[in-house]
């Protein structure tokens, strides 16, 4: 791989832009400024933990849902409509053991979600897997 990486360059614009640039821009170009840099940090994330998060995603729908569900392994979106499908027709409807597992894997793709778009929300010790 080249060196730097995509999230390496993104990283050091992202820097230059707040340290060098952002100082000196007028007040009213500020929040644009604020925007792109968090644009920056976000698609950073994304490139650095994107592939793990998905690939924890996908393995953590198929072993929630039922054997019935036609999921392409190597898809996000294939495992998140197979996903969405199965709880429309309520099979995690009843209270019990598979409901609780469905809670817990929706909420840590939320919570990896989070790490990517917006991590100062994720308490530390909620971190991706």
């Amino acid at each position: 791989m080249n060196r730097p990486d995509a999230r390496e360059l993104l990283e050091a614009a992202r820097e230059t832009l707040m340290n060098d640039v952002f100082p000196s821009m007028p007040e009213n170009l500020r929040y644009e400024v604020l925007m792109i840099a968090s644009a920056m940090g976000i698609a950073a994330r994304e490139a650095k933990m994107g592939a793990g998060v998905s690939q924890y995603e996908v393995a953590a729908y198929k072993e929630v849902l039922p054997e019935a569900a036609a999921i392409d392994s190597a898809s996000l979106e294939s495992a998140r409509k197979a996903m969405k499908d199965a709880i429309r027709a309520g099979s995690f409807d009843a209270p019990g053991q598979k409901q609780e597992q469905l809670q817990a894997v929706l909420q840590k793709a939320v919570l990896n979600a989070l790490t990517i778009s917006n991590p100062k929300v994720v308490p530390p010790s909620e971190g991706t897997r």
